[in-house]
């Protein structure tokens, strides 16, 4: 199990790693509350300029779809390692930078 945190802008987000199970949070004064990605926001645009073939769809079938496909891609790699490589990498195109990786017993690492 490890946490990344990423900086987009002044925000930061925290992914927790557990195998192929990923939670979400977005870093607010001290408060760590995870969510599932079934719990995140998505923009309808952002998930059509990934999947075009979404375009003719409902919003909400975009979105299950969306979220199926991301689930399917991260249950096929091997390691939390992979795992964390593909998020640094895809999160990496949308503008978001890792700065910190968290393993439990360590202090966080500054990631450079």
């Amino acid at each position: 199990m490890r946490d990344l945190i990423f900086k987009f802008g002044t925000e930061q987000v925290s992914i927790k790693v557990n195998f192929k199970q990923l939670q979400f949070c977005k870093l607010e004064g001290g408060f760590y509350k995870y969510a599932p990605i079934d719990g995140l926001r998505l923009s309808t645009s952002g998930i059509i300029k990934e999947f075009p073939d979404l375009k003719n769809k409902s919003d909400k079938a975009i979105r299950r779809i969306a979220i199926q496909r991301f689930k399917d891609h991260v249950k096929e790699l091997n390691t939390e390692q992979e795992v964390e490589d593909y998020l640094k990498e895809d999160l990496k195109k949308h503008g978001y930078k890792l700065v910190f990786r968290k393993r439990p017993g360590f202090r966080k690492q500054k990631v450079k």
